[in-house]
């Protein structure tokens, strides 16, 4: 008698491994997501406690955005995320684009820093307060995810757009 696996048997083991890669997929990329995400946060801390002590240097008062754009510019911030444009306008790294000292004309909402995807239509927005907000859709730079992504990363969506897109 020849030992051995026939075609079903392995077909089965083929269908089993097919449907388990389909299940678990998903939550893979999001689980991806939310780590690369976890970059966003991390640097739009630091950008944001960068423009606060740009503007104590330059004598900015709270909730106002300097006419200059000083503490906008991230050749006068004392912080270094990824490469940064020539003008100092943004700064990057392989998941995002950061904007520092967004700022917004409803002074309660003052906004420190924003990052917006690459690859997703997805912006983070860090306010005065130290809260996130976050947006999804409308002109950032790729595709709109088909998962809710600022739930997964618990961050209330901001109807002001963030200033990034």
């Amino acid at each position: 008698m020849k030992k051995g696996f026939t075609l079903i048997e392995l077909l089965v083991v083929v269908l089993i491994i097919g449907i388990l890669s389909a299940v678990a997929l998903p939550q893979y990329t999001k689980a991806v997501t939310k780590a690369r995400f976890a970059e966003a946060f991390t640097n739009l801390k630091t950008i944001a406690e960068a423009v606060k002590v740009c503007e104590l240097e330059n004598g900015v008062k709270a909730g106002n955005t300097p006419s200059d754009d000083t503490c906008a510019n991230f050749n006068d911030l004392s912080v270094s995320i990824g490469t940064t444009a020539e003008d100092g306008t943004t700064s990057e790294t392989k998941e995002f684009y950061y904007h520092a000292g967004a700022g917004t004309a409803d002074l309660s909402q003052q906004i420190k820093a924003v990052a917006s995807n690459k690859k997703l239509d997805v912006c983070l927005c860090i306010h005065e307060d130290g809260h996130f907000s976050g947006y999804v859709g409308g002109e950032c730079h790729g595709e709109t995810p088909s998962y809710d992504i600022l739930k997964i990363l618990n961050v209330p969506e901001d109807s002001t757009n963030c200033g990034c897109c």
